[in-house]
């Protein structure tokens, strides 16, 4: 698994199955509105994500960049919000 980045609260890591190397911004209209849309490249085949929950102090200390390999296999247990119950669309539980 590759890092991709922490979840905004810091509580969470989430991984690709590969390396994104870069982010391309294109706008698009959602419901009427202009809004930049974030677009991954420099992967190739089906990515999948990866999640891990860690502590925001551990989070503080590491320090990773877009793309570095970490020791974290791909479960097939999906991320479900906790919130809505929904599932989360190709998100996937990482230990």
């Amino acid at each position: 698994m590759y890092f991709y980045k922490f979840t905004q609260t810091k509580k969470g890591i989430v991984t690709s199955t590969e390396p994104l190397t870069g982010l391309n911004t294109t706008t698009k209209m959602i419901g009427g509105v202009e809004v930049p849309v974030r677009e991954q490249t420099g992967a190739t085949g089906d990515v999948k994500f990866g999640f891990t929950a860690i502590s925001p102090e551990l989070a503080s200390k590491m320090n990773l960049q877009v793309g570095d390999k970490l020791p974290l296999e791909l479960t097939d247990k999906q991320v479900v919000n906790n919130v809505t119950g929904e599932v989360v669309p190709n998100l996937y539980w990482a230990h």
